[in-house]
């Protein structure tokens, strides 16, 4: 299991998360995590392999989460459990 990214972190730790779990859940609002998500799809595009795309889920704890997450490895409604179960044993 991943955890959540801050927008302030180096944008390969979110990266990484992607490559090794298929995905990676940001905090932050619409206005800086859009970009920051889009950093790590810029940064995964040298691996064909990968199919990434940004979505976003309204979430329990956090209230909402931006999520990059693997097309290939996962669809919209088993990305989004992923990222419910990172929300719920977050610590932020």
């Amino acid at each position: 299991m991943s955890r959540i990214f801050k927008t302030t972190e180096n944008i390969y730790n979110a990266v990484d998360s992607v490559k090794k779990f298929g995905y990676a859940a940001v905090d932050g609002t619409k206005t800086i995590a859009t970009p920051y998500c889009e950093r790590i799809i810029e940064a995964l595009s040298v691996h064909s392999e990968i199919s990434a795309i940004t979505s976003y889920s309204n979430v329990a704890k956090q209230g909402y989460l931006y999520f990059v997450y693997d097309l290939n490895r996962f669809d919209y409604e088993s990305a989004k459990r992923m990222i419910e179960a990172v929300d719920y044993k977050s610590s932020i």
